[in-house]
């Protein structure tokens, strides 16, 4: 018993270690894009982006989309390098090398902006349902308590953390169900994988979405 009981401890110890290196790291990462990416970059993805969404050479963003833009900029968006801005930041401006910098930097990279069904929220997780799969899945948050319903379709971007997934973007409640199925027959159509097709069409699915507001904790 005092066997299980270590191991558990041990566990939660490994655990709570990860994820407070994921949460700096990621803290770090958003510094990079903020401070370190040309401005002339930021301006030619958004030209790009609201031209591929509506046709137009710009467009007034809404506090969501901005958020979204953030997201996609930072791990999808492919610079004239042919490198999104994330894995320029782990090539070239991560100075402080850790042990855990590979595993973290690859789980980063395969982390795509998806799609869940919300079943409940039971803190600190949400236990939802993926889309493709109907897998059923957690996804732990790190702080603050959603504001959301059962059956609420959310995008969300995660890592695998031990058995849960670990939530490291905002989250975006897509109330318009009929875009999900749209996203559904889209992908069913395409000869993309499902990390592929959400790496080109999570932004254009989940545009019109509302970030899901955060309350403090108890």
């Amino acid at each position: 018993m005092d066997n299980i009981v270590y191991l558990q401890a041990l566990r939660e110890e490994k655990e709570n270690q990860l994820t407070t290196f994921i949460c700096d790291h990621l803290k770090a990462v958003q510094t990079h894009v903020d401070r370190h990416v040309n401005i002339r970059e930021k301006v030619k993805a958004k030209h790009i982006l609201t031209k591929k969404l509506w046709n137009e050479k710009s467009a007034v963003l809404t506090l969501s989309q901005e958020l979204l833009f953030k997201d996609w900029f930072t791990f999808d968006y492919l610079t004239i390098k042919g490198l999104t801005n994330y894995q320029t930041y782990i090539k070239y401006g991560n100075r402080m090398k850790h042990p855990l910098d590979s595993v973290v930097h690859a789980l980063f990279m395969a982390s795509v902006l998806e799609p869940f069904k919300v079943i409940k929220y039971d803190k600190p997780h949400i236990h939802a349902k993926k889309l493709l799969t109907n897998e059923v899945c957690t996804i732990k948050l790190d702080e603050g308590i959603p504001d959301l319903q059962d059956n609420e379709w959310v995008f969300l971007r995660s890592i695998p953390v031990f058995n849960d997934l670990f939530l490291i973007s905002d989250m975006f409640i897509q109330h318009d169900h009929m875009m999900m199925d749209e996203l559904h027959k889209h992908f069913e159509k395409s000869t993309d994988s499902w990390r592929t097709f959400l790496k080109k069409y999570s932004i254009k699915y989940s545009w019109n979405c509302t970030k899901v507001k955060l309350s403090s904790k108890e």
